[in-house]
């Protein structure tokens, strides 16, 4: 399992989940990330900072 940062990579607004396309957009400047946080289409030329997680019991606990 793996969290992802909500904060783009460019300019720091918050990206949003697009459950039906599958990535993470960001609805400043249209930079689009994959569900594991890599760089789809710029401007951001980042991945978004990513995190070990895990399910334990009925919490999910991030590493950070």
């Amino acid at each position: 399992m793996l969290a992802v940062s909500p904060k783009c990579t460019h300019e720091g607004c918050d990206v949003k989940w697009m459950a039906g396309e599958k990535k993470y957009e960001c609805p400043c400047h249209s930079a689009e990330f994959a569900a594991d946080g890599k760089v789809l289409k710029g401007p951001a030329k980042t991945n978004l900072t990513t995190y070990s997680a895990k399910v334990v019991g009925t919490q999910i606990l991030v590493k950070i």
